[in-house]
């Protein structure tokens, strides 16, 4: 492979906090009419490697525990090319990749799998969420196909990408002196009771996750029509497709299990910071997300419209940029390693004793006095009920040489403390989004009448 752009930077304060967390795996399926050959994938993967460096990249701690992306001595990312048999095929081949660890300090952070027949080949990217986003896998996926469907196009050369940092954000953060002073105060309690998190300790969280959750994905995918008539209904409505996803799964999941409760009722809402910088990212790959949580409940005795369209105000209304970035900002001061830390103690208490780091992870998640522990005690019970991650409709090319854009399908990870993670996105014309869950928390027969009461209510019922 031809060496891909050196890199060498610190992991800001967004890409840290899915550093050592188990559930830090997002995907994107491109499926495309035609046939995609194992040498042109091959070829095409070195070229969007040269063209967006953290494809080969990996991450590694000095001696401070900052952690670092380099990409000195990453191996070739691996790809896979498997027989395509049905319009399945993805999701097994998915949810059985999901399982394996990406190995930080080795690399790279991003795999393939390619399935492949003479009429339909689907490409599918996993990646590490510290690197990426879900506009950034589109972007990796649009460029992919764009060099497989032309083998003779040069590898396209980037600049240095405006970094995520405090120096780059909108506006000046102001950070008050009582949250100043809260958390310096936690940084020093975090000091007399640190515990430092290495890549052992992780594989031990990520391998008792998949050991206690049961990870599945539900697909819908609306064709041309049922796409067209739902971004006209919703502009007659005066709402925004995002809005109706959201107050369908909200009216939903109300009517099969129940309205949310206590902090439940909140929802997460992911913001793309890309245009929010001073020096915007454009189309560079890359992890350029942030978000903000507001509460609210699907109110009965008013009609599915009125509901989306008190979603979009209450979404205006909560939407701070400022408040966005200042959050970035906090999480940028507080201990690195304390960050790290969070996943332990979300999920420290499923690592079995027979796992090598049982005693020190175990000690740790059951420390009731420790100041990560005490937090997450309290975050927990204000976990969102849902999250949807929408990238909009996509103005990508739909032919590739020989080959004609179908769709692409994103998938994120399930989680035990988001009873609906939803990511969708619109390419070709089509709209698809999965329901990302875990059987633990909603099983698959409850889950699948929560989707189709969804579609009734978005007027696309079967």
């Amino acid at each position: 492979m031809t060496q891909s752009k050196k890199l060498k930077r610190k992991l800001n304060s967004f890409e840290r906090r899915f550093f050592r967390a188990p559930t830090s795996t997002i995907s994107i399926v491109a499926r495309v009419k035609g046939f995609i050959s194992e040498e042109d994938l091959r070829i095409a993967l070195n070229k969007v490697r040269q063209q967006h460096p953290l494809v080969g990249a990996r991450i590694y701690l000095d001696e401070n525990y900052d952690a670092w992306y380099t990409s000195e001595n990453v191996p070739v990312n691996p790809f896979r090319v498997i027989q395509r048999k049905s319009d399945k095929d993805w999701y097994h081949e998915l949810l059985n990749d999901y399982k394996i660890r990406f190995e930080l300090e080795k690399g790279p952070l991003v795999r393939f799998v390619l399935l492949q027949s003479p009429e339909i080949s689907e490409i599918i990217i996993i990646c590490h969420h510290a690197i990426c986003d879900g506009t950034s896998l589109a972007i990796l996926a649009r460029d992919l196909l764009l060099y497989i469907g032309n083998p003779g196009r040069e590898t396209q050369e980037l600049s240095e990408p405006p970094l995520a940092t405090l120096e780059n954000f909108p506006t000046n953060v102001t950070i008050g002196k009582a949250i100043m002073f809260a958390i310096n105060t936690m940084n020093k309690k975090w000091q007399n009771v640190k515990v430092i998190f290495d890549e052992e300790d992780e594989d031990n969280i990520f391998r008792a996750y998949w050991d206690s959750f049961n990870f599945n994905i539900i697909s819908v995918e609306l064709n041309e029509k049922e796409t067209s008539d739902l971004v006209e209904k919703c502009h007659q409505q005066g709402v925004t497709v995002n809005s109706a996803l959201n107050t369908a799964f909200l009216a939903a999941r109300r009517s099969i299990r129940g309205p949310f409760k206590g902090g439940r009722q909140n929802i997460l809402l992911p913001v793309n910071t890309r245009k929010r910088y001073r020096k915007p990212v454009g189309e560079h790959f890359g992890l350029y997300i942030a978000g903000f949580q507001f509460k609210l409940s699907y109110n009965p005795k008013k009609d599915f419209w009125e509901n989306a369209k008190t979603f979009g105000n209450k979404v205006r209304e909560k939407l701070n940029i400022n408040k966005v970035f200042k959050f970035a900002a906090i999480t940028s001061l507080i201990d690195k390693t304390l960050v790290d830390a969070r996943s332990f103690s979300f999920m420290g208490k499923n690592v079995p004793s027979n796992f090598s780091r049982y005693e020190k992870i175990h000690a740790f998640s059951n420390d009731e006095k420790n100041i990560v522990n005490k937090r997450a005690k309290k975050q927990i019970p204000s976990m969102p009920g849902l999250a949807v991650t929408n990238l909009g409709q996509l103005d990508y090319p739909t032919k590739y040489g020989s080959l004609e854009l179908d769709r692409f399908i994103f998938i994120t990870s399930g989680t035990p403390y988001i009873e609906l993670v939803i990511p969708a996105v619109t390419v070709a014309g089509k709209l698809t989004f999965t329901i990302n869950y875990l059987e633990e928390t909603t099983d698959t027969p409850t889950m699948e009448r929560i989707k189709n009461k969804a579609l009734e209510y978005l007027g696309l019922a079967k």
